[in-house]
């Protein structure tokens, strides 16, 4: 069974860049706002890994993150956050939730498949311990 990785961003080709660079792998999943993300995963659903835009309209990335970082559900999956900012070291210090992995857009896509290997590999390790 393929794990599943949450996107969340609010660019349409964004969302079919991830979908179509990860999907071979992965069950992609897409939401276009921390809203319906919201509302997906209150449907039961439970990712393996979480994508997740800084700037979207509605419920942005940082609302997003601390909704699940403070949740006993979701918590421990793993986020990467995907942003245009030039200064990730500034936003990694803005961020007061764990982040797992900052990667800046536009992304290399073999780096950010390296990424999430990495993320989920080192995951499913931790569970096992």
């Amino acid at each position: 069974m393929k794990k599943q990785i949450l996107v969340v961003d609010d660019e349409p080709s964004i969302l079919q860049l991830l979908k179509f660079i990860l999907a071979k792998d992965y069950d992609v999943v897409l939401k276009s706002n921390g809203y319906d993300a919201t509302l997906w995963l209150e449907e039961a659903n439970c990712p393996d890994l979480i994508l997740l835009d800084v700037e979207m309209p509605y419920f942005n990335g940082p609302e997003f993150l601390k909704s699940i970082r403070i949740s006993g559900l979701f918590r421990d999956i793993p986020v990467v956050i995907l942003s245009v900012t030039e200064d990730m070291d500034s936003l990694a210090q803005r961020t007061p939730y764990l982040v797992n992995k900052f990667i800046k857009k536009p992304f290399d896509p073999i780096y950010l498949r390296n990424v999430v290997k990495e993320l989920l590999e080192e995951n499913v390790h931790e569970k096992s311990l």
